[in-house]
């Protein structure tokens, strides 16, 4: 699916129109092209009461299964029936993408699918030698589809034709110095310098009901005659497998726009385009990590320097607190060397007047400014921010 180009913006839409617009296209190919964002296209949706698609909705679609569209409701009371949609001036897809993908268009040389596979790319011709290795041994082969091993057989045309495009793709990604590798469930991958997208092109798939088999009918046991099954189509799919920036397209299929062989040209376009840009996007993201990590060094540098200095603050404090007690106790040794009558009264089998030197030599110890002013500021600059956690 091609994103469309055409601007609808600014627009006057009834209710009625834009709820077929919503159920025509998904929700950010139709806010491309009103030059707004997904976002405020549901907003508007939701807040003129039109019900939208919901999540899966295009995949099941994709898949071949009807869904039916719900009705529109009556609009609320004091609801106005038109719709004013005005362009934002940085909504919608940006105008960066949108020369990004115009000048990969222009510059690129015109590509088409091959209809002849002729001297494979690497990695098709890897898939080519797995499958008649497979086919040789008799061994099974995983189909992702019904989801089970099934014995390998020669590819089918829709196979065949799935390699053929892919082919082509490789090696024109890879004349762009674009790298080419497989994924760990051997996936293709386009990878250029840091950045890489992971794609797939794969047979659209239809929901149909099979007959039980006898045997599935008695497991069941429940009247039940047929069962669910996804099927594939002869319509090819080609899916970007991750978000590419600026609302550039990331699916494909054959449809009345022409088949995917003819829009080869556009998906490689698409990717070149989109590599600089997730390049430059990357890069802004790491910057501003770069940016957040060095302000939290900076918040965790500021917070241990006022946690240092509420330590040395306290180790101030202290010191005045050992000031004030020996200044007190300086003041109630003078009054007890005076109401001691006789210093060399024995007490406790010791003079008084040792018992005076003993309390004067502690409180000598004790106050802070005993030893001198730069002592006290010393003690003050050795604290750390473990002093304290140590003791």
């Amino acid at each position: 699916m091609d994103m469309p180009t055409t601007l609808l913006a600014p627009a006057l839409l009834s209710r009625t129109e834009l709820h077929a617009l919503v159920w025509a296209e998904p929700l950010r190919h139709l806010a491309g092209r009103f030059g707004i964002s997904d976002q405020s296209l549901a907003k508007l949706c939701d807040g003129f009461n039109i019900p939208r698609p919901r999540p899966g909705h295009w995949n099941k679609v994709a898949a071949g299964k009807e869904i039916a569209v719900p009705a529109l409701p009556p609009a609320k009371a004091g609801m106005d029936e038109k719709i004013e949609i005005t362009r934002h001036p940085d909504g919608g897809a940006s105008s960066t993408a949108h020369a990004a993908l115009a000048a990969a268009r222009q510059n690129g040389k015109a590509v088409r699918g091959a209809d002849r596979l002729s001297d494979p790319h690497p990695i098709i011709a890897g898939w080519l030698a797995n499958r008649r290795e497979a086919i040789a041994r008799g061994r099974l082969v995983y189909d992702i589809w019904p989801n089970r091993p099934v014995r390998a057989a020669p590819f089918t045309p829709i196979e065949r034709r799935r390699l053929r495009i892919l082919d082509t793709l490789f090696k024109a990604l890879e004349a762009e110095k674009i790298v080419i590798a497989e994924t760990d469930r051997h996936g293709p991958v386009a990878r250029s310098g840091k950045d890489e997208i992971a794609f797939q092109l794969r047979p659209r798939l239809k929901e149909v009901r099979q007959l039980l088999t006898l045997e599935e009918g008695r497991w069941h046991g429940s009247g039940k005659q047929n069962r669910r099954e996804l099927v594939e189509t002869d319509v090819l799919v080609f899916e970007v497998k991750r978000w590419l920036p600026g609302d550039l397209p990331r699916l494909w299929q054959d449809g009345r726009k022409g088949m995917i062989e003819d829009r080869v040209g556009d998906i490689l376009a698409t990717l070149l385009a989109a590599f600089p840009m997730m390049a430059a996007a990357r890069e802004e993201a790491e910057e501003r990590q770069r940016l957040r990590e060095a302000e939290e060094r900076c918040r965790q540098v500021l917070a241990q320097e006022l946690k240092l200095d509420r330590e040395r603050f306290r180790c101030f404090l202290e010191q005045v607190g050992r000031w004030r007690e020996a200044e007190l106790a300086r003041d109630f040794l003078m009054a007890l060397r005076a109401a001691i009558p006789d210093s060399s009264l024995e007490i406790g089998g010791t003079p008084a007047a040792e018992w005076l030197e003993w309390a004067h030599g502690h409180v000598q110890a004790h106050d802070p400014l005993a030893q001198g002013s730069s002592a006290v500021l010393r003690s003050i600059s050795d604290v750390t921010e473990t002093t304290y956690r140590e003791r």
